[in-house]
Parts: structure tokens; C-alpha cells; sequence
């Protein structure tokens, strides 16, 4: 595979059977339904949410006009499928996902907009079901126009720079709602997604944690290096710090509105010494070894065998192989048992079935 300038689909497609098994295949035929990246991420990422599988189906059967006119950047559904995700921090990590309570929202609107919270918020003051408020609170965020936006989003920031309580990132490794704010503030001074330091929950993630995202959550990764893993899907619905499409409606109609407490994924040590992350999903598995050794057997799935630092050597069937940092290394699922010695950390990714 190595410089042959072939595509992994097209390859593991040469020998389905080998690669995947017929359990797998029984399930998704010929494909990988997982995605693994490394992000390194300098700035924050575009706000966005996925959607379930049911939504996915939907919208792609909903835009089949869209698609026979308009380029594929400008369709909401890119394929069929959900998207779950999940990230692992490789470094300390901040993340917005999330709605918060509706409650702490009001209260931080009504410190930071003297004038603007009455004009454009005062609702929050009615009695009315979380997810009715926190729906009405984005529907009326994503419908301002621009001139209504503008000197909103401009005394917001200016109050953010005067408040001088308001909590700091004084080394810079974990990121504030204040400091979040002023970092995005003269790339997108008319962009509603400025609000969402706000309205998302703030989540830090030390080394080694890990965090779950339902489809319909609203999120951001903020900073830090992470190693993501997906379904494999391009259903990305943007919400905003993004110079691409944001459908309003589209997004309303997918996002989660209740209040969304988020957790870290619990961690499981398996009986090779995996560390495996637990999340409730089907298309994907992720697994933590670090510096030892470990004796794989009973296998089922292909596997995606990342290593993120150091290398490994990896044996079957009595021959040896060196996995090297910053590669990536498939085993089939043919393959029923292996041994691997780590010397420094490396991922495997597989289909939980």
C-alpha cells in the first residue's frame, strides 16, 4: 500500500472476506464504517453538529433536487448515515458540547448584554419547558440579521474585555468562556457562533480522557491535540466560525435543544491490558496500549493500528513486523491472534459486533 497510490476502500475491496469476515460483511458489505484521525487543532474548530442515522436518511432523501444542481459543499446530507464521534486527548484539551442549563445561559447573558438582553432575551425570564427555551434562545440567535447582530455581538465582547472577574486562562493550556470569546472575536465579529462560549458546556480534558458525542449535540473542539474516531460519515451540519454553508433551518431541525450534562467516556482495562473506552455506539471501538506487551486472540474485526509515539513490533504466525510513529497499519480480521510490543502508545480502532 505504501506510495502505491491506492485508496484503502478499493484495496481491503480486493479480498472483502480476508479483511473484513463474513460477520462484518453480513452488516455493512464491503466497507469501513469508522473514520480515525489525529487533530491538532491551533485554533477552534467550526461549530457544528451530526445527525442520527434517521435524520441522515431523511435529509439525504429530502435534497435529491439539491444534489442534481448544486455542488456537493452546498448539500446538507453528504450520505445516509449518522455520526457519532469520539475524541481522546493526547494533550490537555478544550471542548465545547453541548447545551447548558438554561438557567446558568440567562444568567451569564443577562452579566454580559446590558442592553441587548432585554431587546433580544427577555423570554428567558417566561416559564417554559428547558428544550422549548433553549430551542426558541438558537432560533432567535440564527435569525438576526446582521445589523441586529453586529452591535449585539459587539457589547458582548466589550463587556467580556471590562469584567474583569471573569475567569482567565493565565498559561494558556485550558481555555475560558472569556478567553474563547476575545480569541474569535475579530475573525467573526458578525458570526452568532460567538455565542456559544456561552451557551455550551466548557470541558477539559487532561491527557488520557476521553469524551463521547451523542449525533445532534453542538460542538466545537477549542484546542489541543486529539485522537478522533467516527462514524464514517461526511454529514457535517455547520452552526457557525466557519466562512461555509450554515442551513439554520436544517440545523434547528437536527440539533439536540435539552439540557446536556456531559461526561467523560468511562475506561475498561480488557484481559490483554487494553485500555478500551466505552461508548454505546456499534460502529466503532477504541482501544489505549501503552509501553508493554500484549497477546491479542479471539479476534473478529478488521483493526485500524495507530501509533502515536515510539514504535511497536508487531508478530503472527512466528514473523515479526516494526510499526513506526505516525503511521497507521491495518490487521484482517482473518488474522485470529497476534502479539504486540509497545514502546510508547498506540491505538486500535475496531467494529464493536
Amino acid at each position: 500500500m505504501v506510495g502505491s497510490g491506492q485508496g484503502l476502500d478499493s484495496f481491503l475491496k480486493e479480498d472483502p472476506l480476508h479483511w473484513y469476515g463474513q460477520d462484518h460483511l453480513a452488516v455493512y458489505g464491503p466497507r469501513l464504517p469508522l473514520l480515525l484521525k489525529v487533530l491538532a487543532i491551533d485554533k477552534p474548530l467550526s461549530l457544528q453538529v451530526h445527525p442520527t442515522g434517521e435524520q441522515a436518511q431523511r435529509g439525504w432523501d429530502g435534497e435529491r433536487a439539491i444534489r442534481e444542481r448544486l455542488p456537493k459543499e452546498l448539500w446538507n446530507y453528504k450520505d445516509v448515515n449518522g455520526k457519532p464521534e469520539m475524541a481522546y486527548a493526547l494533550t490537555p484539551t478544550t471542548v465545547m458540547c453541548g447545551l447548558r442549563p438554561v438557567k446558568t445561559i440567562r444568567a451569564m447573558l443577562q452579566r454580559l448584554l446590558t442592553v441587548g438582553y432585554g431587546r433580544h432575551f427577555a423570554f428567558l425570564e417566561e416559564e417554559m419547558a428547558p428544550d422549548h427555551a433553549l430551542h426558541r434562545l438558537l432560533k432567535t440567535i440564527y435569525s438576526l440579521e446582521e445589523h441586529e447582530l453586529r452591535p449585539l455581538l459587539s457589547e458582548l465582547v466589550e463587556s467580556v474585555k471590562e469584567e474583569a472577574s471573569l475567569p482567565r486562562s493565565f498559561d494558556g493550556i485550558f481555555l475560558t468562556e472569556a478567553d474563547i470569546i476575545l480569541l474569535l472575536a475579530d475573525e467573526y465579529p458578525a458570526d452568532p457562533g460567538l455565542f456559544a462560549p456561552l451557551l455550551l458546556n466548557l470541558l477539559h480534558l487532561e491527557r488520557g480522557e476521553a469524551l463521547y458525542l451523542e449525533p445532534r449535540t453542538l460542538h466545537a473542539y477549542v484546542k489541543g491535540d486529539l485522537i478522533e474516531l467516527m462514524s464514517a460519515s461526511d454529514n457535517v451540519l455547520r452552526a457557525g466560525l466557519t466562512t461555509k454553508k450554515v442551513d439554520v433551518r436544517e440545523l434547528l431541525a437536527v440539533v439536540e435543544t435539552s439540557e446536556q450534562p456531559i461526561e467523560r467516556a468511562p475506561v475498561l482495562v480488557g484481559s490483554s491490558g487494553r485500555l478500551h473506552i466505552l461508548t454505546p455506539t456499534e460502529d466503532f471501538h477504541l482501544m489505549v496500549l501503552k509501553s508493554g506487551h500484549y497477546a491479542i486472540s479471539e479476534r473478529r474485526s478488521i483493526e485500524l493500528l495507530l501509533v502515536a509515539e515510539g514504535t511497536a513490533t508487531f508478530e503472527y504466525g512466528g514473523v515479526q513486523h516494526t510499526l513506526t510513529a505516525g503511521r497507521c497499519y491495518v490487521v484482517a480480521a482473518s488474522v485470529a491472534n497476534y502479539t504486540l510490543d509497545v514502546d510508547g502508545l498506540v491505538f486500535a480502532a475496531d467494529v464493536p459486533r
